[in-house]
């Protein structure tokens, strides 16, 4: 008997709403996982769990909504419907992507990609449409393939099985190799702590601290290749299309070399994007006793970027504020609110909980053998922006406190906290007694952005790039080799690279194996005369080494220097700007008296004009008339934004004028200390400059 409800069967309708549903809110959040698979912060199988709940639930609803339509005499449209939302989250979730790449950027913020989302909504309705015409079997062929062809790829890595937690935490009784990496502490603010803290330096006092260290890369996952394949300029290796290659060809890296020498190996966080065996890595937040339900809760936090990849940020907004409002706060443990509650950046939250897991960690070290030990871990708890105290008190549910600290003060107590983790961790190794047979280095990927630094030459730009600048090169980095004792915390001023880590602890190995595949130095012994880094080409670089250039920087101890000498770095930071746009804006004001003199009035102008502005004409010729005979050129502001602010801004009805650089507070708190008859009388640090006394309150 064929049941049929409204004209259509009803099984049909029950599949296609099926078919929706596991689109939207299965298949394609199971690839955005497999393509974030080493960022990650929770465990698959229960995402795929509560995936499938919330796809059962979804498929009820829409083929309730199908066959009410149907009712009204409306079934094509539901079934319209159904397969533009099918054929829109497929193509979008899989092909084209309706956001661009973003980085450390919330979903909610995410840029549209504007062509992606012509494509796709053209394709969908057309698409769409021809499901009433004999093509639609090829159409929901060619859904299965996309769908089967895209995740059979995808599989391997979602059913991989990762490292157990009691393996993570186990350690050889006669030789482990320990890699503790905090993200984006700075080693200048390490040790800064440590001089303040004798208690904690007294600790810490078998190590040597190379107070001189830089990283090769400004971003973690370039910093951690380099650490693990050794002092190598990575452009140079390309594929037969001149294409550059990720990873050098032939060579294995650090971890790859441990494996085949035997060592027992696992993994966390960044690590394991470079360790090809699934079974020896460790996803972070999966180490604790937590309830499914919290664990449920945590994964939630990826579906607002599920939302932005197939809705646009729009989407992902609207998701967000939907998952604040079905999990109330109040009724979750703590842990299951920290992306509810956090007053950071979206991306950030959960990367707070990684602290949690250092302590899991360290509370659950055991010897497990004789077998050597090697463990790799890499925690975000410490990345910018700062949300712990000196104490690891998560703070950021507080806006006010969160606002508070992110400065130079606030990296300082982040910091104490992760040292005082790695002084607990400490105690763990001695009262295991594996403390003398283990080689234990304590390091970050990079230190911290421009703006958490007050002080020369850590607040200098690099070829103006907004936030990675010279202390985003100069990472923590503390080694203790195995049954090393002092009396006190060593400091070493060589100019050391993570990326000669490699190198170092191959050599460190018992039985001296070869370690020539490993170019660099031994830090612990001797001495190269170069390193390769990567640095930003311009304000405009972003995260990926292909925004990038490698340049190849003497070992010598004065850094700035070094980065200086090679013709491709120039360090700028806000006093430099500050005295440029001071510059300018004098050479401006001579001019127009100039002007002045010859013309009997200054030039005229429509608003506040500028290069860009809100409050006048948008040109180039700010102040017309001055240039070539009075000026060269009219100067840019240095920060050279597209935005009306920060510019250069001219106001004159030609009696009287004033000339301001224009939203720039970090240079007008400058300006106020130390010129502060230049801050603007209207705006205070909004604007600073020259004027008439007629024009004193414009």
């Amino acid at each position: 008997m064929n049941i049929r409800t409204f004209n259509t069967p009803l099984w049909k309708r029950a599949a296609l709403s099926f078919c929706t549903a596991a689109s939207i809110f299965l298949w394609v959040p199971l690839y955005v996982v497999y393509l974030s698979i080493d960022d990650i912060n929770f465990n698959i199988h229960e995402f795929f769990v509560s995936a499938l709940l919330i796809t059962a639930a979804a498929s009820l609803l829409f083929f309730v909504c199908a066959s009410l339509l149907a009712l009204l005499r409306l079934g094509r449209v539901g079934s319209f419907a159904l397969y533009f939302m099918l054929f829109w989250s497929s193509l979008a979730g899989f092909m084209l992507p309706l956001v661009r790449q973003g980085g450390m950027v919330s979903p909610e913020d995410l840029a549209t990609d504007s062509l992606n989302l012509a494509l796709v909504a053209g394709a969908s309705f057309l698409l769409a449409l021809l499901t009433f015409t004999r093509l639609k079997g090829a159409l929901q062929v060619f859904l299965l393939i996309l769908t089967a062809s895209t995740l059979g790829g995808a599989l391997p890595s979602l059913t991989a099985s990762d490292a157990s937690p009691e393996r993570f935490t186990g350690l050889s009784s006669t030789d482990n190799l320990l890699v503790l990496s905090f993200d984006g502490l700075a080693g200048n603010a390490a040790r800064q702590v440590l001089e303040e803290d004798p208690e904690l330096k007294q600790q810490l006092r078998d190590f040597i601290f190379f107070d001189n260290a830089i990283s090769t890369a400004p971003a973690t996952w370039a910093s951690i290749r380099s650490e693990l394949y050794g002092n190598l300029n990575f452009r140079e290796f390309k594929n037969s299309s001149g294409k550059p290659r990720p990873f050098p060809p032939g060579h294995k890296n650090y971890l790859q070399r441990e494996q085949a020498n035997g060592a027992d190996v696992v993994t966390y966080g960044a690590y394991s994007a470079f360790n090809d065996r699934k079974e020896d890595r460790i996803r972070p937040l999966t180490l604790g006793r937590n309830s499914f339900a919290e664990r449920a809760v945590t994964s939630f936090d990826l579906y607002p970027y599920i939302a932005a990849r197939i809705g646009t940020a729009l989407a992902a907004r609207f998701v967000d504020e939907s998952v604040k409002t079905m999990l109330p706060a109040h009724a979750l443990t703590p842990t299951s609110r920290r992306a509810l509650e956090h007053q950071g950046a979206k991306w950030d939250a959960l990367n707070t909980l990684q602290s949690n897991d250092l302590m899991t960690f360290i509370d659950g070290m055991h010897v497990a053998g004789e077998r050597r030990s090697v463990r790799y871990l890499h925690l975000l708890h410490t990345h910018f922006p700062v949300d712990l105290d000196e104490n690891c008190s998560y703070r950021s549910a507080d806006a006010q406190w969160f606002n508070d600290n992110q400065n130079y003060r606030g990296v300082l107590n982040e910091t104490h906290c992760a040292l005082r983790q790695t002084a607990r961790l400490i105690e763990k190794l001695k009262a295991l007694g594996v403390y003398d047979k283990t080689l234990f280095v304590v390091k970050s990927d990079h230190g911290v952005p421009v703006s958490y630094m007050n002080d020369t030459p850590d607040d200098y730009k690099i070829n103006n790039h907004p936030m990675w600048g010279y202390n985003r090169y100069r990472p923590l980095l503390m080694i203790k080799a195995q049954a090393h004792k002092a009396d006190t915390l060593t400091y070493n001023s060589t100019l050391a690279s993570l990326s000669d880590l490699p190198r170092t602890l191959c050599l460190q190995v018992a039985g001296k194996q070869s370690c020539k595949d490993f170019d660099g130095m031994d830090i612990l012994n001797s001495r190269i005369e170069s390193v390769f880094i990567d640095v930003v080409v311009d304000e405009h670089s972003g995260f990926t080494t292909t925004t990038h250039t490698t340049v190849e920087v003497p070992r010598i101890a004065d850094f700035p220097t070094a980065l200086r000498s090679t013709g491709e770095v120039r360090l700028t930071n806000e006093m430099d700007v500050f005295n440029q746009r001071k510059i300018d804006l004098t050479e401006l004001k001579g001019a127009l008296e100039a002007y002045y003199k010859v013309n009997g009035k200054y030039p005229l102008s429509q608003g506040f004009d500028g290069l860009h502005s809100t409050f006048g004409k948008d040109t180039a010729d700010y102040v017309a008339g001055l240039v070539p005979d009075f000026i060269p050129r009219l100067p840019l502001d240095p920060a050279q934004s597209t935005e009306p602010m920060p510019q250069y801004i001219y106001l004159s009805n030609g009696n009287d004028y004033k000339l301001i650089a224009h939203g720039h507070t970090r240079s007008c708190t400058y300006a106020k200390r130390l010129s502060p008859e230049l801050v603007d009388p209207a705006r205070d640090c909004w604007g600073f400059g020259y004027w008439s006394e007629g024009a004193r309150t414009w």
